[in-house]
């Protein structure tokens, strides 16, 4: 309990001190590998420091709509070793907790490499690759995902492929995004996974600082 208030003022302190933020709500959580997005109601919460340095801080914290227990807490930091036209961005996660409506944590330590290469003013193409691994269990991942990302005027499609070791999955994830002005945004996600047949769908409004 210590390490967990310890943890809360700590992220307090961040929020306080970030130079960018949002919070958004939505009717599932959100989650770095597609499958693993949760159905239940969520309030998602971003704050990082400015993102067009080169190395950056970010945090993340979920919380159940109904219960209001946390689901998520992450901390991350990422160095873009790359930044010409075509980006490179290398991460870890410093480390990720997921806790139970109990309370019950698991945290996990992560590895990202995320690729980035503009095609025209419209459409991106790029690449995310996360390695982790439980503290506390014997979990392991590995995911290798391939995106496109079109922009035009107040809409963003962004299109994923991915392939996940646990369950041997792989699956298609679809972000579209509407910008109603410049602070408030809506949100509708869709993925399966081709191995198993499985559909998640969610929608959300997010807030932008």
């Amino acid at each position: 309990m210590k390490q967990l208030l310890a943890l809360c003022f700590f992220l307090a302190a961040f929020t306080i001190n970030a130079q960018t933020g949002s919070i958004e709500m939505s009717t599932g959580g959100f989650s770095f590998i597609p499958a693993f997005t949760s159905k239940e109601p969520n309030i998602i919460i971003n704050a990082s420091t400015n993102p067009k340095r080169r190395l950056t801080g970010a945090m993340m914290y979920m919380m159940r709509m109904q219960s209001m227990t946390p689901t998520t807490v992450a901390l991350f930091t990422r160095y873009r070793f790359i930044d010409k036209k075509f980006k490179a961005t290398a991460g870890i996660h410093i480390p990720a907790f997921q806790m139970t409506e109990e309370y019950k944590v698991t945290s996990f330590f992560g590895r990202e490499l995320t690729l980035s290469y503009p095609v025209s003013s419209k459409w991106n193409v790029g690449s995310f690759i996360l390695n982790g691994n439980a503290r506390n269990t014997d979990f392991k991942v590995t995911l290798v995902s391939g995106n496109t990302n079109y922009h035009h005027k107040k809409w963003n499609f962004l299109t994923q492929g991915y392939y996940l070791t646990v369950g041997d999955l792989t699956g298609l994830a679809e972000t579209i995004s509407y910008d109603i002005d410049k602070h408030f945004q809506a949100k509708a996600f869709g993925n399966i996974t081709l191995t198993d047949g499985q559909v998640i769908g969610t929608v959300s409004i997010k807030y932008t600082l």
